[in-house]
């Protein structure tokens, strides 16, 4: 069984981990953690300022991999990482599909309150438009 998991440090976010940890644990599946570095390149933003900003959300989503890279070795278990860019909902999506995921587990609502704004509910999304099923963890 191969489990995504989104992952973008939030408290959701750590909660989805955990239950997708448990379950790896009692099924013996693989776990692939996903995150997603948002385009925040729009208006008036200038090439040099946008390759700055992402440089330091990509540092961030780093830091936040090696984190969860020694809680989930603290339990023996192993997993992949990927980090994405662009829309949230449609980055977990493509990644569940490009290692063919069997479940994707969720944070109800993530960090990025920006986008859920201006696009709605990226859990909302991955779960209408998913091909595997989907948890959600509130």
């Amino acid at each position: 069984m191969e489990i995504v998991v989104a992952y973008d440090g939030s408290e959701q976010a750590v909660k989805a981990l955990r239950e997708a940890a448990n379950m790896a644990e009692k099924m013996g599946a693989s776990i692939t953690v996903v995150t997603v570095v948002p385009d925040v390149c729009l208006g008036d933003v200038s090439e040099a300022e946008c390759r700055t900003i992402t440089r330091i959300f990509e540092k961030d989503a780093k830091g936040s991999m090696k984190r969860v890279t020694d809680e989930l070795a603290s339990r023996g278990i192993t997993a992949e990482f990927i980090i994405k860019h662009g829309s949230s909902a449609e980055k977990i999506l493509e990644a569940a599909e490009e290692i063919g995921a069997d479940l994707v587990v969720v944070g109800s609502h993530g960090k990025h309150g920006a986008e859920k704004y201006f696009f709605g509910s990226v859990s909302s999304r991955v779960v209408e438009h998913s091909k595997c099923h989907v948890l959600v963890i509130k």
